[in-house]
């Protein structure tokens, strides 16, 4: 009376998974090249979960101030008309698209100039579980996105899933990697990260030496977090890299050598000025990584 078949055993695996993964999942989407892209790194990851999948087009407004008074007023309004038309037009088509997706989907449009765009996609971030974005600092578009992604990183409350230019989705995440740092930003990292690490078969934790921690070099608080994760049902392997190498270098190489599908790392910066600057091993992973990031703050 007790047996459980194989199948329905793996029915209530799967059932347990998706309970503890997202609900919302969001893509910024701006009518560029990389909307294809982000859009299928977000409908494999909400359909993996579950989750309704959003899609955040931003369209940003001209600006007032770029535009003297009298004929340059008048360009203004049309200008703004024109833009305003076109991202009617634009999020059309999405909504077009997003009919055809395997989940559930939305579009939402959010458009200001670009100082204040930023601020109002990381509102809208706070509600969903996961902002699937591209990488910044890798290229440049149309507009330009860093600012927005910083918004999001530092003010949004939860994980970012970023995608490198062109770099299209696994059928699945058999091996995830986590670069971990004895912080508050790793250890949030890790906590948002949680649904993705469940659907891995492999996970392995990496971390860089730090002699001002002892014989262990910090390697007490990567056993705990290990059986931390165990508890979530998380199995991991430990590595510890030397210290003086370049941190971000060292990640990558690190994933490249086990085929990791995904680096989760916390996102680490400072104040100056009310304006948020990414810490510089931080950037270098970015500005690098040939591979999906998941990063919080």
């Amino acid at each position: 009376m007790n047996d459980i078949s194989p199948s329905v055993r793996s029915l209530a695996v799967d059932a347990r998974r998706r309970a503890a993964g997202y609900r919302d999942v969001m893509v910024h989407l701006d009518g560029g090249e990389e909307d294809e892209n982000r859009l299928a790194h977000a409908e494999a990851i909400a359909g993996l979960s579950g989750a309704h999948l959003t899609g955040l087009y931003t369209n940003m407004l001209p600006d007032s101030a770029f535009y003297a008074e009298g004929a340059g007023a008048a360009a203004f309004a049309e200008i703004t008309w024109d833009v305003l038309d076109q991202g009617a037009a634009t999020q059309a088509s999405m909504e077009a698209r997003f009919a055809r997706l395997s989940v559930t989907g939305d579009v939402r449009r959010v458009e200001d100039v670009s100082g204040l765009l930023p601020r109002l996609v990381a509102t809208e971030a706070r509600w969903a579980d996961l902002f699937v974005v591209s990488c910044p600092y890798h290229f440049r578009s149309l507009h330009d996105w860093d600012s927005m992604v910083e918004a999001v990183m530092f003010e949004g409350g939860h994980g970012l899933y970023l995608v490198p230019r062109g770099v299209k989705p696994r059928a699945r995440i058999e091996t995830a990697m986590i670069g971990w740092v004895d912080t508050r930003e790793a250890a949030r990292a890790v906590a948002e990260a949680l649904p993705l690490l469940r659907l891995a078969t492999k996970t392995e934790l990496v971390g860089v030496q730090e002699p001002a921690k002892g014989r262990l070099g910090g390697g007490e608080a990567m056993a705990d977090i290990a059986t931390h994760l165990a508890r979530h049902g998380i199995e991991t392997t430990v590595t510890v890299m030397p210290s003086g190498e370049n941190v971000a270098a060292a990640l990558l190489d690190r994933a490249h050598h086990i085929s990791a599908d995904l680096i989760v790392a916390g996102a680490y910066g400072h104040s100056r000025m009310r304006e948020w600057i990414l810490g510089g091993a931080t950037q270098d992973l970015i500005r690098t990584s040939d591979l999906p990031l998941f990063m919080a703050h």
